[in-house]
């Protein structure tokens, strides 16, 4: 993947890390990061208007979204670890283009439903499962990539840039929605996403792999499976993550009907996630190296459960700011690190499959909190909800540092095949 220092593409793509605090992210893996900020740009546009484009144009009930969303979330958290499994056996490459290409056939597939509603929800449910895939190999290419101790800011970096495209995203649906309507809308995310497969099929190529892959791959599943430490850890991942979920699409319930915070001052609000993440991501990762790493997963989670206590004590809107502000911090901590130890687990022959586990478990997470979070404020009450996030968010806290004391031995970092092997 390496590309001429010298080049117009490399050149911008330099000053646009450098303005976000990303001055060393390494060569190989900028194409990618660069094709998946153009993906980016499709799937977050299509994310934020395609409930709307339910309600409105198929006038769907709301309850049956609801539960094409659910099913939708759901579906991703066997297809990632597929996905990343079929990336060790066949290559990254393949299964990123396979992914992306099927997510833009997807998205235009959605300018025939007309106002069909069953054929639009299934839409809706089918495109869960053709992300994952793509993200499991991404993030495996990265870990192939780079070596251990830069992995966190390999993967900060390219939390930077869809964090971009999460910006820049809804907007430029909404303009394609204002110009030409939903058919509009819909066929234009499907060309941006294709821009994306022409850019991974031009720019993107798979790194030597540093391992003797044969034993290791005709295995994977089953040393996974068996894997403790890393199972613990992955339970880790989805009790802080369910936690994150939860609040996270709770929180406009509770700020616009419980708090009285008008929507669009709501809105407002929730822009200062992406826009934080852009800001102080890098910057927040390199601080955070400082930490050791079961003192940085205590500062994580307890960010990410501990601020929405405060809404016991005041629900004013500057408080749902401070809360936003905070959770958004505990999330820049959480999500770089989680995925640099998942990939610092991963035996090198399985590394797919481990993260594919691994965002199966984040998938998993998105969707059971909302829904538990939703539950719990039917039947008991807001503070509830707060008190069981921050309840949860500790004990997956306890896990990872218990995992990561499994993991002391420095042989076993990044490589436990070859830990046993010198053992």
């Amino acid at each position: 993947m390496n590309q001429p220092e010298g080049s117009l593409a490399t050149r911008l793509g330099l000053r646009v890390l450098r303005l976000f605090g990303l001055p060393d992210v390494p060569p190989d893996i900028r194409p990618l990061i660069l094709a998946t900020a153009v993906q980016g740009l499709a799937t977050s546009g299509f994310s934020a208007y395609v409930t709307i484009w339910a309600i409105q144009r198929l006038h769907a009930a709301a309850g049956a979204v609801g539960v094409a969303l659910f099913i939708r979330a759901a579906s991703g958290i066997g297809s990632g670890y597929l996905g990343g499994r079929l990336s060790d056996r066949r290559g990254r490459r393949p299964v990123i283009l396979a992914s992306w290409l099927a997510q833009a056939v997807c998205i235009a597939a959605f300018t025939f439903a007309g106002g069909h509603v069953l054929p639009g929800l299934a839409l809706i449910v089918a495109f869960g499962p053709l992300g994952p895939p793509g993200s499991a190999a991404s993030s495996a290419l990265i870990a192939d990539a780079v070596p251990a101790g830069e992995r966190k800011s390999a993967f900060a970096s390219m939390r930077v840039l869809r964090s971009m495209s999460v910006i820049l995203g809804p907007p430029g649906a909404a303009l394609l929605v204002a110009v030409g309507g939903w058919p509009t809308m819909f066929a234009g995310l499907a060309t941006v996403s294709l821009a994306a497969v022409v850019t991974a099929r031009l720019l993107i190529h798979d790194p030597p792999r540093r391992d003797s892959a044969a034993a290791g791959k005709e295995t994977a599943d089953r040393t996974l499976w068996r894997d403790g430490t890393f199972l613990l850890f992955l339970s880790s991942i989805t009790l802080i993550t369910l936690t994150l979920a939860a609040t996270d699409r709770f929180l406009p319930v509770a700020a616009v009907s419980s708090y009285h915070l008008p929507v669009s001052a709501w809105g407002a609000l929730i822009a200062l996630n992406p826009v934080l993440i852009v800001l102080f991501q890098a910057r927040a990762t390199r601080f955070g190296d400082r930490l050791p790493r079961q003192a940085l997963v205590i500062v994580a989670a307890t960010l990410t459960g501990g601020p929405f206590l405060l809404f016991l004590l005041n629900t004013s809107a500057a408080m749902i700011a401070a809360v936003v502000v905070l959770s958004t911090f505990g999330e820049i901590a959480w999500t770089p690190t989680a995925q640099a130890l998942a990939a610092d687990l991963a035996p090198a022959p399985q590394r797919g499959a481990y993260l594919g586990a691994f965002d199966g478990s984040v998938s998993l997470a998105y969707a059971v909190g909302p829904l538990a979070a939703l539950e719990i404020h039917a039947t008991a009450s807001d503070a509830v909800v707060w008190w069981s996030g921050a309840g949860v968010a500790a004990v997956g806290a306890v896990l990872a540092v218990a995992a990561l004391q499994q993991t002391s031995d420095p042989r076993s970092a990044g490589d436990p095949v070859a830990a046993t092997v010198e053992a």
